[in-house]
């Protein structure tokens, strides 16, 4: 019997499936987040942007450059910052001058293997690294906080239409194998799809963060005064995450070797599970702490926004650089990014700012508030 099998046995033979995937992504042994060894990159199971190439943070450094002529020194607060290569390449980036740009760098990560990996990687630099939202001070210093694929590989419950009504799906362990099992929805279910105004049709399944607001609520206080978010995930508004012509069979994937999967319950723990965040979530939760929207776009945009541009001209590769080995590998790297059939259009870049951050945050993404 699998480690997981057991494990469901031992919680009464079966459970709803926000509980399996919280087992199967961050168990503190077997879970996939806890193993350690390379999730992302080319040799792992999938790409990121801080991790696909280093053009990503540089713009965030150019970004946070022009906030500073502004703001002064701001406060870095990665969360779900991995192996540390978001942070590790905006403060190469902004060197030489990262110690007066930044007056504080925190790094913030559940998977202990990860965190190990930060102290391994910044060594004697200043960087704080957390386990948890809860153990990083809120600070009144100008915050800008970075989460990338944060939402997206939370828990989920999985419901289905029926007939007008909600069923869950349930995981359950029969004769030492996984499987399905439809229960009438928790109140807690059938009442995040009424608030959102959301009726499934027959047979139409789907997922839902019911954590998603009050998680965001938490990291938008880790600053207490000025701030700005930028938060980098796959998803959807509800009308659409939910919409039956667009996604009937759900958004939840699985990922292995940079290969998609549609089965959560194969070989739980050596794969990854993910499932669109619904933005309207995260609108509420900046809604509620008074922070205002900038934008909500497709990563390509933030990126051009941004200056991602002006970033590749003056590093020596725009259009007057000599074809070289060297600047062919840039441009294709930032094509990556800019690919509107891939990562440029598929991820979403949700941008809030509270304070003097507001006017200093669409000042330099080209804004007319």
């Amino acid at each position: 019997m699998s480690w997981m099998c057991r494990e469901i046995d031992a919680l009464g033979g079966a459970v709803p499936f926000d509980r399996y995937m919280e087992l199967a992504l961050y168990h503190p042994q077997h879970g996939y987040y806890s193993a350690d060894r390379s999730r992302y990159g080319r040799d792992g199971d999938y790409l990121t942007a801080p991790t696909a190439s280093e053009w990503y943070p540089r713009v965030v450094a150019r970004l946070l450059s022009r906030l500073v002529r502004r703001c002064g020194p701001l406060r870095m607060v990665d969360v779900a910052a991995g192996d540390g290569s978001l942070l590790a390449g905006l403060m190469e980036a902004l060197e030489p001058g990262s110690n007066e740009l930044l007056s504080e760098v925190v790094a913030v990560e559940r998977s202990p293997a990860m965190r190990q990996r930060q102290t391994e990687r910044f060594g004697a630099a200043p960087v704080r690294c957390n386990a948890d939202l809860i153990s990083v001070a809120a600070n009144a210093s100008p915050t800008v906080v970075h989460a990338s694929e944060l939402f997206d590989a939370q828990p989920v419950v999985r419901v289905v239409g029926r007939g007008g009504e909600l069923n869950e799906l349930w995981v359950t362990v029969n004769d030492g194998s996984l499987g399905w099992q439809e229960r009438p929805a928790r109140d807690s279910v059938e009442a995040y799809f009424a608030r959102h105004g959301v009726e499934l049709a027959d047979d139409q399944i789907a997922e839902a963060n019911l954590a998603a607001t009050d998680l965001h609520r938490r990291v938008l206080r880790t600053a207490a005064g000025a701030g700005l978010c930028l938060v980098l995930d796959y998803g959807y508004e509800a009308r659409r995450l939910f919409n039956p012509r667009g996604r009937r069979g759900g958004s939840l994937a699985t990922f292995a070797g940079h290969q998609v999967g549609r089965d959560p319950l194969q070989a739980p723990g050596r794969i990854d599970l993910t499932a669109h965040v619904n933005w309207d979530d995260l609108r509420q939760a900046g809604a509620e702490e008074d922070w205002t929207e900038l934008g909500l776009w497709p990563l390509a945009e933030f990126l051009v926004r941004a200056g991602i541009a002006d970033e590749l001209e003056e590093r020596g590769f725009g259009i007057e650089a000599e074809l070289d080995a060297a600047t062919v590998t840039a441009r294709q790297e930032v094509k990556r990014l800019l690919d509107p059939e891939g990562m440029g259009s598929d991820l979403k870049m949700l941008v809030q700012a509270r304070g003097e951050l507001i006017d200093a945050a669409a000042s330099a993404l080209s804004l007319d508030l």
